[in-house]
């Protein structure tokens, strides 16, 4: 990694926390344009995660290389996310992320797992793009983005779901 791309993968975090309006402590920030640089240019396998992040787990493979795969997890979600739906929701894969960032010894990253996500997200985020259907996904992970782009539509996504079959409230 140069200092020209951390430079670059810095100013794209920024614009994302810009853009999405999501704020992230010092720690995640530098830590997500760390990540962001090394992933720059390189190839990033997308599928099958689940199944490598089991088969690390499984084997006890050392912290750097649950790390990555966190790491991987994290800008699959982010840049991924139609791709990733069609085998799972996108809930399962933030889940795996944080479980993963969190079996590294990361607790910060676990729980900001959906932020920096979102701030990613929000960098190169293509206003027409998003369908009802992927806000709901994504709020359900937790996206206080999507939730905010629902609320715009007056619909609320909650943990109830005895009344109404899917979680959903219209206000």
């Amino acid at each position: 990694m140069t200092p020209s791309t951390l430079a670059i993968a810095s100013d794209f975090v920024k614009a994302g926390i810009e853009k999405a309006g999501v704020p992230l402590t010092e720690n995640l920030e530098a830590y997500l344009s760390i990540t962001f640089a090394r992933f720059i240019g390189a190839n990033l396998q997308v599928d099958l995660l689940t199944i490598r992040i089991s088969q690390a787990m499984d084997s006890n493979a050392p912290a750097d290389i649950i790390r990555g795969l966190a790491d991987q997890c994290l800008i699959a979600c982010a840049f991924f996310e139609d791709r990733l739906r069609r085998n799972g929701t996108i809930r399962h894969y933030v889940g795996l992320g944080q479980m993963t960032y969190d079996a590294a010894d990361l607790t910060e990253q676990a729980y900001g797992f959906m932020p920096m996500r979102d701030v990613m997200a929000g960098a190169v985020k293509v206003q027409d793009m998003d369908e009802t259907a992927a806000l709901i996904d994504r709020a359900r992970a937790g996206s206080q983005t999507a939730q905010s782009g629902l609320a715009d539509q007056n619909v609320v996504v909650g943990p109830w779901g005895g009344g109404s079959r899917s979680g959903l409230l219209w206000r």
